[in-house]
């Protein structure tokens, strides 16, 4: 069985879905070498809006509709949240 490292993000302004309660967090899985396929990694650094937009709906349970119509206030916190599976930081020695 596969370790599966996820992260929580919180979203400034809710997702409004059709039926049921706003989305106001959204739970982001580590991403896969399968699901980054056809995605430029260079891209996925920069925070491209585009290239974003295919990724978080591989690895998250918000759909490619809910990507496109999303506020700009909510895409620095997801997008960093993606960003941050690639980034590692040693803490500072003692």
């Amino acid at each position: 069985m596969v370790n599966k490292i996820t992260k929580k993000v919180e979203l400034i302004k809710p997702i409004d879905v059709e039926e049921g309660e706003p989305i106001k967090s959204v739970e982001l899985r580590e991403p896969r070498a399968g699901e980054m396929r056809g995605l430029s990694f260079t891209n996925i650094m920069q925070l491209d809006v585009d290239t974003m937009t295919v990724l978080i709906p591989r690895i998250s349970d918000l759909t490619e509709r809910q990507m496109l119509n999303l506020s700009p206030v909510n895409m620095t916190p997801l997008f960093t949240g993606v960003v941050g599976f690639f980034v590692h930081i040693d803490s500072p020695s003692e």
